[in-house]
């Protein structure tokens, strides 16, 4: 077994050995920057980019909660999971909220689902102008499934939602709850080319799943939560990419975090999968890539996570951190790291948001208003107030 020391964390290298995975060895092969650089390096119509937004637990500011991205050739974006810090590290990527509208969650603790009122808040202002269709499973009661998840979504946006529907676009005030039952694989989402087919997988309780996309004979396993399964190898053989959660050894989460050592093994081996265990999965699977994530990255955390994995598993591999990013085309896998800057803003896409008949308020549709003795509070500033009487003679104010 590979026991290759990796790269440290944080830095310019992926953590892997093997950056690129040979798929035909007779192809010419395209040629990639050492570093990939958002929103300047276009997608060939035959590939597929896999993104890790987020890839741990507890999310830090240089580690966000769980959630991928894949963007496809033919221009689609799915977002898998949306754990907290995934929407700052979206905005990172240079993808317009205009594309932000397809999510698929493969269960609902709170590490996989907490930006998802973030991606709706930021949208509105940012130029997404249709609705955030959401995708996720049944649970053993209604209360535990996405219906009842959107609902609720909407309940904590009332007074957000009260403050800001018509003043911006109402377009952009939209989630749609997809459900779906999670006892069998299920095509969830075809289109355009793409097929998504969701699969149960054992996560403490009912109502957790995998999920498969394939589109033009290129493919990703994104797994979820889990621990190791035999509905996963099955819905996983011939995959270009299985991303498969790894938690670190229970001794990581009782040196760093303090946990009690009962605690520790409760996350770490029930619920969630052990690093050999996931060695089990990949080498059952055989995938043309296998991706950990979930674990804790941090210096020195990486590297027992591998040799651990490698007890079990002597293909490629890669430990994704936030920014990973996966090339995958019918010639090679290729890993490489994003090129980090601390303040970047969201995309904008002028060509969409024209296609829509550009970004619309609606007074007749504005919802709340403020009581005049807060607003006679306001310290008046000449321009403002003159702009706020426009305001007031369109019903906004």
């Amino acid at each position: 077994m590979s026991s290759l020391l990796l790269p440290e964390p944080f830095g310019t290298l992926p953590l892997t050995n093997e950056r690129v995975v040979v798929k035909d060895a007779d192809a010419d092969r395209k040629t990639y920057p050492e570093v990939y650089f958002a929103g300047q390096e276009p997608l060939a119509a035959d590939e597929m980019r896999i993104v890790a937004l987020g890839t741990g637990y507890p999310s830090r500011r240089g580690q966000g909660a769980a959630g991928f991205m894949v963007e496809l050739g033919n221009g689609d974006v799915f977002i898998f999971d949306a754990g907290a810090g995934t929407n700052a590290a979206f905005n990172h990527m240079a993808v317009p909220y205009g594309k932000a509208t397809k999510f698929f969650i493969t269960h609902y603790h709170i590490d996989h689902i907490a930006d998802l009122l973030v991606y709706y808040d930021y949208g509105q202002p940012n130029g997404r102008l249709e609705p955030m269709h959401i995708y996720g499973p049944e649970g053993d009661r209604r209360e535990l499934g996405m219906d009842a998840l959107v609902e609720n979504l909407y309940r904590m946006a009332a007074w957000h939602d009260e403050v800001k529907f018509a003043r911006l676009d109402v377009r952009a005030f939209d989630m749609r709850a997809h459900q779906f039952q999670a006892r069998a694989p299920e095509v969830v989402y075809e289109e355009n080319g793409a097929k998504i087919t969701s699969f149960p997988v054992p996560h403490g309780i009912y109502g957790a799943v995998g999920y498969r996309l394939d589109w033009n004979g290129l493919s990703m396993v994104f797994a979820g939560d889990c621990e190791p399964s035999s509905l996963t190898v099955e819905n996983s053989q011939d995959v270009d990419v299985l991303i498969h959660e790894i938690f670190n050894p229970p001794e990581t989460y009782m040196d760093k975090l303090g946990w009690s050592e009962m605690q520790a093994k409760i996350v770490a081996w029930t619920m969630h999968t052990a690093p050999e265990a996931a060695g089990l999965v990949f080498e059952a699977t055989k995938p043309g890539l296998a991706v950990g994530f979930h674990g804790m990255v941090a210096p020195g955390t990486p590297q027992p996570l591998h040799d651990r994995l490698r007890t079990a598993y002597s293909g490629p591999f890669v430990m994704a951190q936030d920014f990973t990013v996966i090339n995958v085309s019918p010639q090679q896998i290729v890993t490489r790291m994003t090129h980090f800057e601390p303040g970047p803003m969201p995309a904008s896409d002028p060509e969409y948001v024209k296609a829509k008949g550009g970004m619309q308020s609606t007074p007749s549709e504005v919802r709340g208003t403020m009581p005049d003795w807060l607003a006679h509070s306001i310290i008046p500033v000449p321009f403002v107030e003159e702009f706020k009487e426009e305001l007031k003679q369109k019903g906004m104010l």
